[in-house]
């Protein structure tokens, strides 16, 4: 089964504020591709809070040369309609800013099938003091940089592959321009 696993860290508690994005794109647990962007948020949204800054370490000043996200969303969307499936950890908050930053972009229709795997991992490991994923990662002996885009996307993905995926867990994820 193909899978990609996607990331994003965001300048601020505003929806659509996508500093970084981190695809990895797997099948049967081995790397394929992996895309990762520094993007300079929304006109609207730029700024960076110091709760961010201090939680994924990108600065204000980090993404002043970077693209913005209409300029990288072709690539990064190759490789999630390519999967069979997406893989987001706590999917409801990365989905809610790539909601939100292809409507400021005015950006086509998208979708694709995705799995939560913060939501999968409270499935298979009941027992578990914390499902989050550095603790889940640390359960299945992946060594990653937390809060680094790519190595989340690569890492949610990883874990995923090495689960049973009920069907039942499996979303859609549709973006309707101009919805």
């Amino acid at each position: 089964m193909k899978l990609c696993g996607l990331d994003f860290e965001t300048a601020n508690s505003c929806n659509g504020s996508i500093c970084a994005v981190g695809a990895a794109l797997l099948e049967d647990g081995v790397v394929l591709e992996r895309r990762e962007y520094l993007v300079k948020p929304h006109k609207s949204l730029d700024w960076m809070s110091k709760f961010c800054r201090d939680v994924h370490g990108i600065s204000y000043e980090d993404l002043r040369e970077s693209p913005e996200f209409s300029e990288v969303w072709q690539s990064v969307k190759q490789l999630l309609i390519s999967a069979d499936c997406v893989v987001i950890h706590n999917a409801p908050f990365d989905l809610r800013h790539l909601h939100n930053v292809l409507s400021l972009y005015h950006l086509p229709s998208v979708s694709f099938d995705y799995v939560c795997s913060l939501q999968l991992c409270r499935h298979h490991f009941l027992e578990s003091h914390s499902h989050s994923l550095n603790c889940m990662a640390e359960r299945f002996g992946i060594i990653f940089q937390h809060h680094d885009a790519l190595e989340d996307a690569e890492t949610c993905a990883k874990i995923a592959s090495q689960l049973e995926i009920p069907e039942n867990f499996i979303c859609r994820f549709e973006y309707l321009q101009n919805a």
